[in-house]
């Protein structure tokens, strides 16, 4: 070995480092366990109150149970940790998917219903006008008024074209919202694992 080459030195690699995942803690302390134990309880104190007579603190025992209830299962969605847990939060997240789809569907729906409703009432008024000007279209053609004939004609054209451009935009309106709903369908449907040769 000569004297000037560096030399190569054997060292120990240090252990890999060690992640953990912090858990949220409601108060200081994850109430997983006691949450869903005092839920069951205090439902089932609710429902004996109810039954004697006590129903003030029947409702105020359930509304209790509802609320811890609730703080389990986002517990449970959070940590899934078991697979009661696992089965829980994916109930609860579908529930909500499916409260959401819901929601957007009847602000859709109210929506297009307001909007092809202030159409149709347009197109009565519309064809009530039309009826009109049809009759005043005859007397000026009996009268031989060419003039006004031709005036009468030429609105009568316009009424036409605008009651077809109400009952298209009605149309559009509905597909809309029909895409729209297709839309929020896609979120909350079941995923499909296909395995690889289905898709040949």
């Amino acid at each position: 070995m000569e004297p000037d080459e560096p030399r190569t030195e054997v060292l120990d690699t240090p252990p890999p480092a060690e992640w953990e995942d912090p858990k949220p803690r409601y108060f200081g302390v994850t109430p997983h366990g006691l949450a869903a134990m005092l839920a069951a309880f205090a439902f089932g104190a609710g429902i004996v109150l109810l039954v004697s007579g006590y129903m003030l603190a029947g409702v105020l025992l359930l509304v209790a149970a509802a609320l811890l209830a609730l703080i389990w299962a986002e517990q449970a969605r959070r940590s899934r940790a078991t697979a009661f847990d696992r089965v829980t939060a994916a109930a609860f997240d579908h529930t909500r998917a499916l409260a959401g789809f819901t929601g957007s569907s009847v602000r859709a729906w109210t929506t297009a219903g307001r909007e092809t409703t202030r159409l149709r009432l347009e197109v009565n008024r519309l064809a009530k006008r039309r009826s009109q000007l049809q009759y005043a279209l005859g007397g000026a053609a009996y009268a031989g008024d060419d003039a006004e004939s031709a005036r009468l004609r030429d609105e009568l054209r316009a009424v036409d074209e605008r009651i077809r451009a109400c009952v298209a935009r009605a149309n559009e309106v509905v597909e809309e919202m029909r895409r729209t709903t297709a839309r929020e369908r896609l979120a909350v449907a079941p995923t499909e694992v296909r395995p690889p040769d289905e898709h040949r």
